[in-house]
């Protein structure tokens, strides 16, 4: 009995291990296989996830959760995950998850901006945008600090990366009418654009960034001019009207030109963020700089309306300076008023021989009095009749008076005569007074009399003259009729008579010529006898 139950025993053990022997039950298989496939779509999904970044807006600008992707060359490389507002509501927020590639580019120098449908003068942006909705664009750049918070721009960068050019600044008294994006123009190319602006408070000037692309900027040197472009500049001068703009957006939208003009001489290059000074107008930036200026007063007798700072000084038709200056100066113990005008003249725009070389901003005192002896003297002309515009014109005059070279505040005076509107005013005004010295109620009154004495007493003569006068006239009338018809008409007896003799003068005529032909053929009967 013992040893069938030890039997039993041993084939139960034999049972139960050859049951170990079999391994794990095929129930578990599924759940460690699905465990297995979980464990590695967790890590491929770590391993491939990329960095979360957060930008900040200022406005959401209708970009969405789960929905605003970002793009780089309009490949998605991001989507947005989050949109909230951040401190205080005055900014938004995004949360956004980009892909395992980009984390090398997230850095200081990586740029986000919004972009959205906008049409504009001179481009038109993110009209795809009007079926897909707006997105965010990313400008990938390699920096020293990874940086994952990121301050959203506002606008769409004028430059972007990989575009090959150079930026220069502009030195500006004002802005006017530029604005990031406005175009640069070179011979009415558009040749870049303006990046940037900004208010230099210590030197009270605008600085503007403009971006020159490529081949341009190699037209870039020291000697290149930066000028205005935006709008129309007209000018009205003597030589007539001129209008001149560089583009229908320019005069819209406003923009900037560069030019290198001849005059200036051949410059030499400069490398990026090289300073240049912006120029008002085409014929500002055109204008050659003279490092010599020379300075004199001028007063004139009555006004000067049409002057203005600026206005040109010239003298035979060519500009050499321009009035810097004029105010009002009046005295009180006189009562008398006069306006000291600053002339500036650039003795660099001619020449002058026979003396010593000037240099420096100093007046050659011997030249100036020989000028004054010849009898230099300063005039006010009206250039334009149209805009009334004046300038000062400097010429010899030779019936003037000599006088003598006085200063006045450092400065040497330049005597100055009427002009011819003044010269004609007052000569207008002697011949008003001389008129007005005729005295017209005094000959009217005796040219009255004289009228009532030809009415009474000279007409019934001259009538009684005009009666006698037509009857001679009648009476001679008739008498040439009576000669006319005695001597002049065919029935005239005179005339009848005159016929006759003229009848028998011709009659006498042919017989003697008669006489004359036979006594040739038969001289002989002159003895004989016919």
């Amino acid at each position: 009995m013992d040893k069938e139950k030890i039997l039993r025993e041993a084939e139960i053990k034999e049972a139960v291990w050859q049951e170990r022997k079999k391994g794990i039950s095929a129930v578990w298989i599924v759940p460690i296989v699905a465990l297995l496939i979980g464990g590695w779509l967790f890590f491929k999904s770590w391993s491939e996830k990329g960095p979360e970044i957060e930008i900040v807006f200022k406005s959401a600008a209708g970009i969405q959760a789960d929905k605003t992707v970002i793009k780089y060359k309009d490949i998605v490389v991001g989507k947005v995950t989050d949109v909230r507002f951040g401190n205080a509501l005055k900014t938004v927020r995004v949360k956004a998850q980009l892909q395992k590639n980009m984390k090398p580019y997230l850095s200081e120098n990586t740029r986000f901006w919004v972009v959205q449908a906008k049409v504009g003068f001179g481009e038109v942006q993110g009209l795809d945008t009007l079926l897909s909705g707006v997105y965010i664009e990313m400008d990938p750049q390699k920096g020293k600090k990874k940086v994952r918070l990121f301050e959203g721009l506002d606008k769409i960068p004028v430059v972007s990366t990989g575009e090959k050019g150079k930026t220069y600044l502009l030195e500006a008294d004002s802005i006017g009418s530029i604005d990031v994006g406005s175009p640069v123009y070179f011979k009415q190319i558009k040749a870049g654009s303006v990046a940037s602006y900004r208010l230099d408070f210590k030197h009270k000037k605008v600085m503007i960034e403009v971006f020159i692309k490529e081949p341009f900027d190699t037209l870039i040197n020291d000697k290149t001019r930066f000028y205005n472009a935006s709008g129309i500049q007209a000018n009205i001068s003597p030589d007539g009207i001129k209008i001149r703009t560089e583009s229908l957006v320019a005069l819209l939208m406003g923009g900037l030109a560069f030019e290198n003009f001849p005059i200036h001489g051949i410059g030499k290059p400069v490398k990026s963020g090289h300073l240049f000074a912006l120029y008002p107008s085409r014929d500002e930036a055109k204008k050659p700089e003279y490092k010599r200026e020379l300075y004199f007063w001028v007063y004139f007798d009555g006004s000067i309306r049409g002057l203005t700072e600026g206005s040109s000084v010239e003298f035979r038709g060519l500009k050499i300076g321009e009035v810097v200056n004029f105010n009002l100066i009046g005295d009180t113990d006189t009562g008398e008023f006069k306006i000291p005008i600053l002339l500036k003249i650039e003795p660099e725009r001619f020449t002058i021989t026979g003396s010593k070389k000037a240099v420096g901003n100093r007046v050659n005192e011997e030249v100036f009095l020989a000028l004054l002896r010849k009898g230099l003297r300063a005039e006010l002309k009206t250039g334009n009749l149209l805009t009334g515009e004046r300038y000062v014109d400097l010429e010899f005059h030779t019936d003037v008076s000599p006088i003598e070279p006085r200063k006045e505040f450092g400065y040497f005076v330049i005597p100055s005569i009427p002009g011819t509107i003044e010269t004609l005013k007052s000569s207008v005004q002697k011949i008003v007074a001389r008129i007005e010295k005729i005295p017209f109620e005094q000959i009217g009154m005796e040219l009255e009399g004289v009228m009532k004495d030809l009415r009474t007493k000279t007409m019934p003569s001259v009538d009684a003259s005009m009666h006698s006068l037509q009857r001679l006239l009648t009476e001679t009338s008739q008498m040439l009729r009576t000669v006319r018809k005695n001597f002049i008409d065919n029935n005239a007896i005179i005339n009848k008579k005159m016929l006759n003799l003229i009848e028998e003068m011709t009659r006498t005529t042919k017989s003697v010529k008669h006489l004359t032909d036979y006594l040739e053929r038969h001289p002989e009967s002159l003895i004989k006898g016919k």
